[in-house]
């Protein structure tokens, strides 16, 4: 797994906050298959590769403000808050921030990419819903998000009919829990282990993928909207079948599979079916609609482990190859206490020149058959 290759290393300067930015002491990290996605280099060929080595990995974190910089004005020192770096914000070559950099003691993020968190909310019940959350969010109500193409995503109503691939994954329990509360007819896929929670978060048909295909299953059921959280074709042919399941007009939305998708853009047999690849667009609007709903007890994000900080690398390991139901967390602040929580006042706590402990990414590390 390209995570082998990282090293938890101190010192680490402690990043600066600039314009609009803040400076977090980071409670909890989610390890997301994005971080594992830009470690091995996968997102090079699509825009989104890393122009500085070495960095700290980790998009997704929740903690508490320990400054801010000029210009901040909607959070400010002693805020607990979540917060997403963005595969797209922090990987941009003009980016004053990142890449990533949650696996580590503090991070910086701007402020229009994190959203205060209530009191009544615990941070390990948010750390792990940014990325998770928005993809989920953006692919059913598009929300403030797109295709990579810049194409309007879902718009689902009462009624309509959705297909999540990969139910147990940290978007696909999501995007169930989403879609019931608007009313949809939900079907999803998971291992067998996890059948009885998808039928508890009210899933109204859940396909066990190891003992059926759910094309066969689902065949000229016509759904709306079919979202990918698995990979789940690899080829043309594979992705011909989804009209069988797919109405027309129908939107099949993945947040992967990107260079199947560009072959079909190509196909002229298919045109009647709209096929979008899309990466959630981190932004206070949309988090902050997740962040309500789970403060009203709408929605829940599961966690399958809460990992301490040194082992960031079995983290990522876990929500790639293993069989995590919901999300994969690390623990800042845990038994293994790499840092205490700060007592931070107003006025903000000085860190400029002083050093911290975090994992680093000195290279690419592709994945290994």
């Amino acid at each position: 797994h390209p995570a082998e290759e990282l090293s938890c290393v101190e010192p680490v300067p402690v990043p600066s906050p600039g314009q609009g930015q803040a400076l977090v002491q980071v409670h909890f990290a989610s390890a997301d298959p994005m971080d594992s996605n830009l470690i091995s280099g996968t997102y090079f060929s699509y825009r989104f590769p890393v122009w500085r080595f070495p960095y700290v990995p980790g998009f997704d974190a929740a903690g508490v403000v320990v400054s801010v910089g000029p210009g901040s004005t909607k959070v400010k020192a002693g805020d607990r808050v979540v917060l997403s770096m963005g595969v797209v914000e922090s990987c941009a070559k003009e980016a004053t921030f990142g890449p990533a950099g949650a696996f580590a003691e503090y991070c910086v993020c701007p402020e229009s990419q994190m959203v205060k968190v209530p009191d009544e909310v615990e941070l390990s019940q948010v750390a792990g819903l940014p990325l998770a959350g928005l993809t989920a969010y953006q692919a059913l109500f598009t929300g403030r998000g797109s295709s990579t193409k810049g194409e309007v995503l879902g718009d689902i109503s009462e009624n309509s009919k959705v297909l999540v691939l990969g139910g147990n994954h940290g978007p696909g329990h999501l995007a169930v829990q989403m879609a019931k509360m608007k009313g949809a007819h939900v079907i999803t896929t998971v291992p067998p282990s996890c059948i009885d929670w998808m039928i508890q978060l009210g899933a109204d048909r859940v396909i066990n993928f190891r003992e059926e295909s759910w094309v066969q299953e689902l065949v000229g059921q016509d759904f709306d909207l079919i979202l990918d959280f698995v990979s789940w074709a690899r080829s043309l042919p594979e992705m011909g079948k989804v009209s069988e399941v797919l109405r027309e007009r129908g939107q099949y939305i993945s947040n992967s599979n990107w260079e199947v998708f560009d072959l079909l853009k190509a196909s002229s047999g298919m045109c009647n079916r709209f096929f979008k690849a899309m990466i959630p667009k981190v932004n206070s609007d949309d988090l902050n609609t997740l962040v309500e709903w789970v403060a009203d007890k709408k929605l829940e994000v599961f966690i399958d482990q809460i990992c301490p900080f040194s082992e960031v690398r079995h983290a990522l390991r876990e929500c790639i190859v293993g069989q995590s139901c919901g999300k994969v967390l690390v623990d800042h602040l845990g038994a293994e206490n790499i840092s205490k929580p700060m007592r931070v006042t107003d006025r903000g706590v000085k860190l400029s020149g002083k050093t911290m402990k975090g994992w680093l990414c000195h290279r690419y590390n592709p994945y290994s058959e």
